[in-house]
């Protein structure tokens, strides 16, 4: 047995699987900030499924944060992960931590073409060019996937927080809204992720005066951000759908510029449920953004780009990774 999982500001996702198997024995989600603890989480599914008698023999874990000599801050949580100490809580032989966008990236590799919403003519080709993950969640994270001529290198970036740079007048005043709420440092994943969406939408609501009671209301129910996409998309209110226009489009300008950076040619995979909601519907916002770098206009529109379905995608590229140490 291997336990896998992906651990994000939001959700902790973890599943069982028996080595040489594709298909889970167990799966779960939860909320990660109803949960002191990852030990708390991982402990009671280990305890559903088996408890000490569950031969567990190790763990690979991406994780929402730079991992250095095996320990980790979740960024946007406050638990801190370090690879002995989640060994001996959890009773099993090693746990292997890996940054979340680097298995996210392994685990694009082996998706089948029904996981994946495809933006452009052809999907990522996935052999012989470089490629790029980004996930717009509770944070941005991005990755990169280098090919070294017979296989893909996935390998970490914390570009997600990386300085935000206005493209427009409208982007300049976007940034100066921005630089009074965070003085320290604007990146885009001040703009580019779910509490980034909640900043755009209060730029320019700011500017249209107070909200109709029924949007008002409707954004006091539950999670504030979802219901700015949802009023958004819709086109139900002005501020939230054009929030939702320039949130797209500074995810699409800030894909355009990982591709330059790395010279990801082969394409770019975009991970999570913002990606599957806003993206989707606002494709040519997108990818026009992405394709808008001058000289280099010519080479973006050449380059794929897909929406990844599959909400466990990170879970999968964990399992590879597990595969790989267990021979």
């Amino acid at each position: 047995m291997i336990l896998v999982g992906d651990i994000g500001g939001t959700n902790t996702r973890l599943a069982l699987y028996e080595l040489g198997r594709k298909k889970a024995i167990a799966e779960i989600v939860r909320p990660s900030r109803e949960h002191r603890t990852l030990e708390e989480i991982a402990r009671r599914f280990l305890d559903d499924h088996g408890g000490r008698s569950l031969r567990v023999e190790g763990a690979v874990l991406g994780v929402a944060g730079p991992v250095e000599d095996g320990a980790a801050k979740i960024t946007n949580l406050s638990w801190h992960l370090e690879e002995r100490a989640l060994a001996r809580a959890l009773g099993i032989p090693w746990v292997s931590l890996q940054n979340d966008l680097v298995v996210a990236a392994r685990g694009c590799l082996q998706l089948p073409k029904q996981s994946l919403v495809t933006l452009t003519p052809k999907p990522p080709a996935r052999t012989g060019k470089n490629m790029v993950v980004l996930a717009a969640g509770t944070g941005l994270g991005e990755a990169r996937l280098i090919w070294t001529g017979d296989r893909y290198l996935p390998l970490p970036t914390e570009a997600g927080h990386t300085d935000f740079a206005p493209r427009t007048p409208l982007e300049i005043e976007l940034w100066q809204f921005l630089a009074a709420r965070f003085r320290e440092h604007v990146s885009y994943e001040r703009v580019v992720s779910g509490a980034g969406l909640g900043a755009l939408y209060d730029f320019f609501a700011s500017r249209a005066g107070r909200a109709p009671q029924t949007v008002a209301k409707r954004l006091g129910e539950g999670d504030r951000n979802a219901a700015i996409a949802e009023i958004g998309l819709a086109r139900r209110y002005k501020p939230a759908a054009r929030a939702v226009d320039l949130f797209a489009e500074i995810y699409g300008a800030e894909a355009g510029n990982m591709v330059l950076r790395e010279l990801a040619v082969g394409g770019v995979f975009l991970t999570g449920n913002i990606a599957r909601h806003i993206v989707t519907s606002r494709r040519r916002l997108f990818l026009d953004a992405m394709r808008k770098k001058g000289r280099f206009a010519e080479l973006l529109a050449s380059v794929p780009v897909a929406v990844v379905t599959d909400s466990f995608v990170g879970v999968r590229g964990a399992l590879a990774f597990a595969q790989d140490r267990t021979g």
